[in-house]
């Protein structure tokens, strides 16, 4: 019962970093005292901040969410710095090191404080940003060992840009932004969820070439819908454009192993998908397939589409 207790304090939206770090700071699991995990801040108005620390060193940050429906937009810059950079100032002794952040709906109000105090987290290996509405661009800037980045649900997000050479993972759904990835990163893990298609219109099939180089040596590779309608060659879809790309070695998919196709309504549309893959994947792979909802059916022998329907 103590322990869902939070520690609640009051300030200005200046005051976020320092009460956090704080907090962070005074934590103690094996001190009765000093073990509570459950924080509350309230500044400015209406602005208020949920933490949690969580086991597995995990910080979560829930920011109260503004009007959504005509949020104010902003721009957000993140700088991770090497520990041996961090200021004078951070609290010493800590026994809690945030290597996983979770950060929810922050907004043009509380987003410099956040940065703020992410740029003391010199070792955080995993960031995670959901449901920040009015964010229009993004920029993510880390030298220090950033292996996982996820975003999802920022839907008002047009441009990402993001400098983080260690990077294995990157998690991403909303409308496709304007790209900007500093290296091509080796991803072992990598998801593109776009179901609703770019965040500008005046996408063009070349503006996906920094996508295809930060991906192409993904062991795991997960895309949904409108990415396959940035070519009418890839598959037959009625919205695609009228603009195809020939892939190159250097573009292919050289490590991929596993597809697993979901979601189609019949097996001709699945085997029309796995002709094109074979044109961009460099080995061939074991491919699931799901479309009947029960089984996994190995397809890695697929016949051609014309003999299919002889």
């Amino acid at each position: 019962f103590l322990w869902n207790l939070p520690l609640v304090q009051h300030g200005t939206k200046e005051d976020v970093p320092s009460a956090v770090s704080r907090f962070i700071a005074n934590f103690d699991e094996h001190n009765p005292t000093k073990n509570t995990r459950r924080f509350r801040f309230h500044f400015g108005e209406y602005g208020l901040l949920s933490a949690i620390l969580a086991p597995n060193n995990k910080l979560h940050l829930h920011f109260s969410a503004e009007n959504m429906q005509n949020p104010t937009h902003f721009s957000w810059q993140i700088e991770l710095n090497n520990p041996q950079n961090l200021s004078d100032h951070q609290p010493t002794p800590c026994t809690f090191f945030v290597k996983t952040l979770n950060l929810t709906s922050v907004n043009h109000l509380s987003s410099e404080a956040v940065s703020c105090m992410v740029s003391e987290f010199g070792l955080l290996e995993n960031l995670k940003i959901i449901g920040c509405h009015g964010l229009e661009s993004m920029s993510i800037d880390s030298d220090t060992k950033l292996l996982s980045l996820t975003i999802f649900d920022c839907p008002h997000l047009k441009s990402l840009h993001i400098r983080s050479y260690k990077l294995r993972t990157f998690l991403y759904r909303g409308k496709f932004p304007w790209f900007l990835p500093e290296f091509h990163f080796n991803l072992g893990n990598a998801m593109l969820d776009s179901r609703e298609g770019p965040a500008f219109i005046t996408f063009k099939i070349c503006d996906f070439d920094r996508v295809l180089l930060t991906i192409k040596n993904s062991e795991i590779l997960t895309l949904c819908k409108w990415t396959f309608e940035i070519d009418h060659n890839s598959y037959v879809m009625p919205n695609a454009t009228k603009c195809s790309k020939q892939a190159r070695r250097c573009t292919k998919l050289q490590y991929l192993k596993v597809v697993k196709l979901e979601g189609f309504d019949n097996q001709d549309n699945e085997i029309l998908l796995i002709e094109r893959l074979r044109d961009i994947i460099a080995i061939e792979p074991l491919i699931l397939s799901t479309s009947d909802g029960i089984c996994l059916r190995n397809l890695i022998r697929v016949p051609s589409h014309d003999s299919h329907h002889q």
